[in-house]
């Protein structure tokens, strides 16, 4: 009988000794996660329309960028400027008239920058002021 408990013991310590080897495996994993592969991020303009920001890298490693507001009235042809900013350089710099249901969308294809790319979306009506800006980083 006082093997049995011996063998026991020795199998329970063996066990809990993997099971602290195995948190402390995954606990350094998590220090080398590789960054996110996209952004998906929604906001709120100052007068109620929405935004949206999206960033994805492609299968050729290039980072694909869609922004787009939804206007709160849907309105035709507002025109709104739209600048969109990675990692403080800029890739979208223009005007550009909402569809007739009240929104607009631009996308660009860019060459990732080393390391990580912060980007940020920053679009004005300029007929209200009406402000948007949305950031993520990839």
């Amino acid at each position: 009988m006082m093997k049995a408990r011996t063998i026991s013991t020795v199998a329970l310590a063996g066990a809990m000794s993997l099971g602290v080897a195995a948190v402390g495996a995954s606990g350094a994993g998590a220090a080398t996660r590789p960054r996110a592969a996209s952004i998906n991020a929604n906001g709120t303009c100052t007068k109620g329309s929405a935004s949206n920001l999206q960033v994805a890298r492609e299968d050729t490693g290039q980072l694909s960028i869609d922004v787009g507001v939804d206007m709160a009235r849907h309105l035709a042809k507002v025109p709104w400027h739209v600048k969109v900013v990675d990692n403080n350089v800029t890739i979208m710099n223009s005007n550009v008239l909402t569809a007739s249901d009240g929104s607009f969308s631009l996308t660009r294809l860019i060459s990732p920058r080393a390391g990580s790319n912060h980007v940020t979306f920053h679009a004005t009506n300029l007929k209200t002021g009406e402000v948007c800006t949305i950031s993520g980083t990839v």
